[in-house]
């Protein structure tokens, strides 16, 4: 899947406590780690493009964080 801003190749973001293979992954940028809290009811980012550097939900629409979670 590519990126719709910079046509750069899109990695999942996983949530939870990463493996030593998660991390691993992640430092090959082959995955985004997202985090361990998810909060029910508030939609989460899906994609990440490490290039642009923009999160973007499951229809590829670019993720826009709040105030409060800059």
């Amino acid at each position: 899947m590519k990126c719709p801003l910079c046509n750069e190749k899109l990695v999942d973001i996983v949530y939870g406590l990463p493996t030593v293979e998660l991390m691993d992954k992640s430092k090959n940028k082959e995955v985004c780690l997202g985090g361990c809290v998810i909060m029910a009811g508030v939609e989460i980012p899906k994609f990440h493009c490490f290039k642009c550097n923009n999160d973007f939900n499951q229809n590829l629409q670019i993720y826009k964080k709040n105030k409060s979670n800059e």
